[in-house]
């Protein structure tokens, strides 16, 4: 046997196995009742691409995120999410989207964390919606670095577009204007960074 041919068969029995772990955490698990973010995932599985493989690989990876919420949890949660239609689509989009766009594994385990604040009432779908496009701008290793020292200026820099911080007034001196006024420029953890790092701290 050829080792191209060794090696697609390992593909996919790999993909095979990893469909058999995705099925059985969906179907015991909290997000087989929202719409839209089921059928993506029944549509990628018989798709078997890289694109759709690595989205699959994600989705596995959050469901194993929040698989330790407890059963009372969960009902409270789908409850809720059943008395407002509107919403459960939003959050079965919101997911596919996010999910889909995400450009690191790790990513999706700190998505996955902040959706449980959001199952818990801890935050609501805006304050989510809003963290997880944060996210998904930002790049990982700033992302950890602001966990850990919410003070550490290149991350703050870095993570400006991300909305996690924002320029300040005040700062280092940067350049001179007109006469004797002088601009300052320095960034500051933003309301949202504070919110995420306190979250993810909890």
């Amino acid at each position: 046997m050829k080792d191209s041919e060794l090696t697609s068969q390992s593909f996919e029995l790999s993909a095979d196995l990893g469909e058999v772990a995705l099925d059985l955490l969906f179907k015991e698990g909290l997000l087989k009742d929202i719409p839209i973010l089921g059928s993506f995932v029944k549509l990628a599985t018989i798709t078997k691409d890289i694109p759709n493989q690595i989205f699959l690989s994600k989705i596995q990876r959050f469901l194993r995120g929040i698989e330790n919420l407890s059963e009372k949890e969960k009902e409270n949660f789908l409850r809720n999410l059943d008395s407002k239609p509107e919403i459960k689509s939003k959050v079965g989009e919101c997911l596919v989207l996010i999910i889909n766009r995400l450009d690191d594994m790790e990513k999706t385990d700190i998505l996955a964390q902040l959706f449980l604040k959001y199952v818990k009432s801890n935050i609501d779908l805006e304050t989510f919606r809003r963290l997880a496009s944060a996210i998904d701008i930002a790049f990982i290793e700033d992302i950890k670095g602001l966990i850990i020292n919410p003070r550490d200026n290149q991350c703050l820099t870095n993570l400006v577009r991300s909305g996690l911080s924002a320029v300040s007034s005040s700062g280092v001196p940067a350049m001179s204007g007109f006469g004797d006024n002088v601009i300052y420029i320095g960034v500051r953890i933003s309301e949202l960074g504070n919110l995420f790092v306190e979250l993810m701290n909890e």
